[in-house]
């Protein structure tokens, strides 16, 4: 059955049908309509709320679209039915104009079955913060054909699942702990066991670090202009700002009270005498 027939017969419903008769009709359809779309919202909020806690963020939201969608396909197929539309016919056509949405659109398809895996594997919740490729950013939802991002400067990114799954993904905020890498140098005059005291001190001193684990200090290489240095920081994932913030200020204001040198890049020019 094609459009052409679907609109043949609804002239026929009305040419067939007394106008009195027909305002009664669409008038019981819209409260049926309407009857079946609450009884599914219903089953959508008490579903998702017994579901909450026992399964991710991402699969209630899905579980809550999908209960949505089935409210609307039941309420239409309702519809036609009552206008005496043949939906059997309607089903037959849907499956062959599926087939050729699926060959024009194997994007889509891609990034479906893509939404399917990342459900599968969970490997970042909503909320979380990752980075795909060039994009970081706090998850806002998981879809199975997108995943949307708000970026840490406001901004509403949608990432396609097919390219998620082509690419690097990092989910900043998986663990509970993270590390902050801290490197820099300081001028060869100076005692690099001393630097380590000053930086352990400051560290524990530190309210957004970690005791355990604990900090790390090593000796990275010999720079054109002073000792290269490691020194590593673990935090609770909240606070990564608060913690390099405040111990890049303090080690500043520390090695300057302790006359602790951070050299710079420098070029030492030797004039040659000429009557020499």
């Amino acid at each position: 059955m094609n459009v052409e027939a679907i609109i043949g017969e609804l002239k026929q419903f009305v040419a067939d049908t007394n106008p009195m008769d027909i305002t009664l009709k669409l008038a019981a359809i819209v409260l049926v309509v309407c009857a079946i779309l609450i009884t599914f919202k219903l089953i959508q909020f008490f579903l998702c709320k017994f579901l909450k806690g026992k399964i991710s963020d991402q699969r209630n939201f899905m579980i809550k679209k999908g209960i949505r969608y089935a409210g609307f396909v039941l309420a239409l197929f309702f519809v036609f039915r009552q206008m005496g539309i043949n939906t059997t016919a309607i089903l037959g056509a849907a499956g062959i104009a599926s087939v050729v949405i699926g060959f024009a659109a194997q994007t889509t398809v891609s990034s479906f079955i893509s939404g399917f895996f990342l459900l599968s594997e969970k490997p970042f919740t909503v909320g979380d913060a990752i980075k795909v490729d060039n994009i970081t950013g706090i998850v806002l939802s998981v879809d199975l054909l997108s995943v949307k991002l708000r970026t840490f400067d406001n901004l509403f990114v949608r990432i396609p699942n097919e390219a998620i799954s082509k690419s690097t993904l990092i989910t900043i905020t998986r663990f509970p702990i993270r590390r902050l890498d801290l490197s820099f140098s300081v001028a060869y005059k100076e005692d690099p066991e001393r630097v380590r005291d000053v930086l352990f001190e400051l560290a524990a001193e530190n309210p957004y670090c970690l005791e355990n684990p604990a900090p790390f200090f090593g000796i990275d290489s010999f720079g054109d202009s002073g000792i290269n240095l490691l020194f590593n920081l673990w935090f609770e994932k909240d606070n990564f700002w608060n913690l390099k913030n405040s111990i890049i200020i303090d080690i500043k204001k520390r090695f300057q009270a302790e006359g602790i040198e951070i050299p710079y890049k420098r070029i030492d020019i030797v004039l040659a005498d000429k009557g020499a």
